[in-house]
């Protein structure tokens, strides 16, 4: 398997799995539907209605998914020669997203419509990925591993 996917990246560092940026990707969905919303040429009121149908539910959402923009940054800021503080967030971002995720899990599921399983159970989607991301978050060793791992600065010659 190493020959298709190698076990270190050109640092030397254990390279981050493909899962990670899933569970990116699920935790930051607010602002994925909002770039989708804002790149619609019509009817992308109607887009966000559909998914967030309450209006503060959006922005609660955004609000929940802020702080895994720091990680987004520290996770592009991890490479040669960059600033030693994005490790100090880099070393909390696994933390930081199990906190994004039980808040969004709690989120979602305190404001689910009366009946919704008998109306739409392709709802459950979302809380069943959401619990299961907190439980890799939690258990998962290469992430505590990667946590740990920043490129070291070279020295010019």
């Amino acid at each position: 398997m190493s020959e298709f996917y190698p076990l270190l990246d050109k640092n030397g560092l254990v390279r981050i799995p493909l899962r990670f940026y899933a569970v990116l990707l699920l935790l930051m969905r607010p602002f994925l539907v909002w770039i989708i919303v804002l790149t619609m040429p019509e009817g992308g009121d109607r887009f966000l209605a559909a998914i967030y149908p309450k209006a503060n539910d959006f922005a609660t959402a955004c609000l929940i998914a802020c702080p895994l923009l720091l990680v987004v940054m520290a996770l592009s800021q991890r490479k040669e020669n960059s600033h030693k503080a994005w490790f100090k967030i880099w070393q909390y971002g696994r933390w930081i997203m199990f906190v994004v995720a039980c808040t969004d899990l709690i989120h979602t599921v305190s404001n689910w419509p009366n009946y919704m399983i008998l109306k739409s159970p392709q709802m459950l989607a979302v809380p069943l990925f959401l619990l299961s991301s907190i439980m890799w978050l939690y258990s998962s060793e290469q992430l505590k591993l990667i946590s740990k791992e920043w490129p070291e600065t070279k020295k010019a010659k």
